[in-house]
């Protein structure tokens, strides 16, 4: 992300809506919706992307601190083909940078922590989350996989997810004190609806335009 990206100081501020999700709940097509609605970037590998272009480090790794964070205990270095290591202090201020200089310019900004680092800042924090079983029966929906492989699947995911922010700040990933809106899909078919919640809460606090 270069300095020539960043949104000119004399234009209105763009909004910013991190949201944290369930695997299996719709909120990555939710965080897509919601983008498409109010004209701004949805950054959810493009996070990665950027933490890995400024660590010098490959997105491999990037993925690899997410994924083996939870049963790692305090063995966080790592390390590449080409032999460099990064330590979760590391990989958090590159987050913590990374993130911050996102909101910057407007956007959606999906899972990371992004609505721990940006508690602070003038964003509406969103949680999409659903039950183990209704999440489940979206995957094995898409996925052509049976109930019990999709569920362990979720609840894989939940845990590990968990564990991230845990590890990381310290904070419960479902706190709905880390939270400005919550929403249970599990009697939504339309994903659209739920995209619609959240662009009516933001202009409802006042972070952005009223939607058409």
């Amino acid at each position: 992300m270069s300095k020539s990206a960043e949104i000119p100081k004399d234009e209105p501020r763009k909004p910013v809506i991190t949201i944290s999700r369930t695997i299996g709940s719709g909120g990555d097509e939710v965080a897509a919706q919601v983008a498409e609605r109010l004209g701004i970037e949805c950054y959810s590998a493009e996070i990665l992307d950027e933490i890995a272009k400024r660590s010098k480090v490959s997105k491999k790794l990037m993925i690899s601190l997410h994924e083996k964070n939870r049963r790692s205990g305090d063995a966080w270095l790592y390390s590449v083909l080409s032999g460099k290591h990064v330590s979760k202090d590391d990989y958090l201020h590159f987050l913590t940078l990374t993130i911050r200089r996102m909101s910057h310019m407007g956007g959606v900004i999906c899972g990371r922590g992004g609505n721990i680092i940006l508690a602070d800042c003038d964003v509406l924090r969103v949680r999409i989350t659903g039950s183990v079983e209704v999440c489940a029966k979206r995957i094995a929906m898409e996925d052509q996989s049976s109930m019990a492989d999709a569920k362990k699947k979720v609840r894989d995911s939940n845990q590990s997810r968990g564990g991230f922010v845990w590890k990381m700040f310290g904070k419960r990933v479902n706190d709905p004190l880390n939270f400005d809106l919550t929403i249970n899909t599990d009697s939504f078919a339309d994903f659209g609806k739920v995209a619609d919640i959240i662009v009516q809460a933001l202009h409802s606090m006042g972070y952005g335009p009223p939607p058409k």
